[in-house]
């Protein structure tokens, strides 16, 4: 429906003689991603800045809009369209090649690895690389590795699957059931690293699936982790208590 309203919109807006190719929408990025090629009469160009505001009111959501217009002079035939519009889609997947293989040469150098080792996804901006064992490198550095990367570039999503390893200790003050900054910086951590590792689930020391009516310490605790990782996609799994200080753990990695 909404691919439906997008064409139907930049149609209109560039007139009954513009044809609109290459649409594509990608409805799993907020603001939802908008690219096309509009091939329209040189008097009916528009501004891409105000025909984002104008799909994002049409929509009614945030919209990130690119629009290509390849703009003819009056008279141009169809020939001539046709040979714009093979010109204009040949110069956009040049320049998406170029731009996906530096991607692919900065998450190469972030992971240590060669860039043929990085998976690109150049339709939905993707980018995932297994990153290479470095020496002295803590889960939290993989970490700092993939957000800096993520910011060295825009409009891509970075994945940086970290080697297996055990995830942060998460410590507790003395009688304290709450997570301060330091415990929740290591559940977070824990939280990502599972992601990375395709597993959606994670073993917490103290939890139950069905807690009693009134937790004691261990329990208590444990509730404020599953509590976190839900927030980040991530089921708790029952573990016997381990104290004040613990580490998660991905399910097969209980008996290394």
């Amino acid at each position: 429906m909404a691919v439906s309203q997008i064409r139907s919109f930049l149609s209109g807006r560039f007139g009954a003689e513009a044809r609109v190719t290459q649409l594509d929408v990608d409805f799993d990025r907020t603001p939802l991603a908008v690219r096309t090629v509009v091939i329209a009469p040189r008097s009916r160009a528009e501004s891409n800045a105000l025909l984002q505001t104008d799909l994002s009111d049409r929509l009614g959501r945030p919209v990130a809009l690119r629009v290509d217009q390849v703009l003819l002079d009056p008279g141009a035939g169809a020939v001539e369209a046709q040979r714009a519009e093979l010109r204009q889609a040949n110069d956009a997947v040049a320049r998406d090649i170029g731009k996906a293989n530096g991607v692919a040469g900065l998450v190469a150098l972030a992971a240590g690895v060669a860039p043929d080792a990085v998976t690109i996804d150049r339709d939905h901006q993707r980018v995932t690389a297994t990153a290479a064992i470095l020496p002295g490198a803590e889960l939290a550095t993989y970490g700092a590795l993939e957000r800096r990367t993520a910011n060295s570039i825009e409009g891509w999503q970075v994945a940086l699957v970290p080697p297996i390893s055990q995830l942060p200790v998460i410590s507790f003050a003395d009688n304290i059931d709450t997570l301060d900054a330091p415990a929740r910086e290591a559940v977070l951590l824990s939280a990502w690293a599972a992601r990375r590792w395709n597993s959606p689930q994670l073993t917490v020391p103290g939890f139950q699936s069905e807690m009693p009516e009134k937790p004691v310490l261990s329990q208590r605790r444990a509730l404020a982790i599953a509590a976190l990782l839900k927030q980040q996609g991530i089921t708790a799994i029952a573990a016997p208590p381990a104290g004040q200080s613990f580490r998660l753990a991905v399910t097969n990695q209980m008996d290394r």
